[in-house]
């Protein structure tokens, strides 16, 4: 198997994923969904032939050990990809993402203009929210790139595994991978206190983010741009919350209140017409209003109240509003309405 052609011809296709499990066609992910390639079945040596490809005798003798690998690689191919083998039924399975070379711009995955003053904050909490797949880390790697074109800043990034490959323009970028470069996150913050940071930027961790030592940090006259798994702003700032003792709850809100600056939530729905997926946003620009009603921690009262928030904040549904004029099915979006309604009330 040709990893480079098997890749370009994915990515022509616009694909963003491949599945290869032996004694099955490849498998490609478009628009969420998975669909077979017309290509033959999947062998043992072609996985083997892949693994002595691009792992090291390091990461080969790992992945024998461990029976699981996880790995970005950059440069070389048509574009940057994450690898993860792992054992199933002791028999090696691979799954390939890709990773397009260029940042996008804020333009290109339409993320909200109202963000875009944020980028300019000395200190502050910014939060980029989204489920699995709603593609929070690309539209983190925007807002940093939006950053390193505007100002002279030192941007430092936590993720895992490191995502998008940036080149300094204005700012000087240090990307370091948890578990790899840093063992706690923790640790990462007491890394950035000692440095010149200017802009700490904690990208999808796939774990419970310690918010204490993050709202400490930032409550210190920090910026920190946070993405989170959580879909809408209610649900991100009752996790938040809801992450501390309820004696401590009055003064996480104060934190909030003073040191917020804007959350975005973000989900993809899939334009049947134009078989492509389309982002809907909420996004809450923090301002007195919103502060008052933060200092009360009493976040149920965030979205009722978004009307009256910082200018651009915008709920689910007027973005649903706005994308029904622009053509999106109406179809499409009430059921999404009526599936994140189900969620804020569950």
């Amino acid at each position: 198997m040709d990893l480079k052609q098997l890749i370009s011809a994915v990515q022509e296709q616009g694909g963003t994923e491949i599945h290869l499990k032996i004694g099955s066609p490849p498998l490609v992910r478009q628009n969420k969904f998975l669909r077979r390639l017309s290509l033959p079945a999947v062998q043992p040596g072609d996985i083997d032939g892949i693994i002595k490809q691009v792992l090291s005798p390091a990461d080969q003798a790992k992945f024998s050990q461990q029976g699981g690998f996880e790995g970005n690689f950059f440069g070389g191919l048509p574009c940057n990809y994450r690898l993860t083998l792992f054992q199933a039924q002791s028999e090696t399975m691979a799954i390939i993402r890709l990773i397009r070379k260029a940042v996008p711009n804020f333009a290109e995955i339409s993320f909200p203009t109202a963000m875009d003053p944020l980028s300019q904050a000395k200190a502050g909490l910014i939060v980029i929210a989204g489920p699995c797949r709603s593609g929070i880390s690309t539209s983190l790697a925007a807002f940093v790139e939006r950053i390193n074109q505007s100002r002279a800043a030192h941007i430092l990034l936590f993720e895992d595994p490191i995502e998008f490959s940036f080149e300094p323009k204005k700012s000087r970028i240090s990307q370091r991978q948890f578990k790899k470069d840093v063992v706690s996150i923790e640790a990462g913050i007491n890394f950035a206190k000692r440095m010149d940071v200017d802009v700490l930027v904690i990208g999808d961790l796939k774990r419970e983010l310690p918010f204490r030592s993050i709202l400490e940090y930032v409550a210190g006259g920090h910026l920190v741009v946070l993405t989170m798994q959580t879909l809408g702003i209610q649900n991100t700032l009752e996790k938040i919350l809801f992450a501390f003792p309820e004696m401590d709850r009055t003064y996480i809100g104060n934190v909030l209140a003073t040191c917020l600056l804007g959350i975005c939530s973000q989900a993809l729905l899939l334009h049947p017409g134009e078989k492509r997926l389309r982002p809907i946003h909420e996004v809450l620009i923090n301002n007195s209003t919103i502060s008052g009603i933060l200092q009360k921690g009493r976040a149920n009262q965030i979205e009722p109240n978004l009307r009256s928030a910082g200018e651009g904040s915008v709920t689910f549904e007027q973005s649903a509003g706005r994308m029904i004029r622009e053509g999106v099915p109406k179809d499409v979006l009430d059921a999404f309405i009526s599936m994140y309604r189900g969620i804020k009330s569950a």
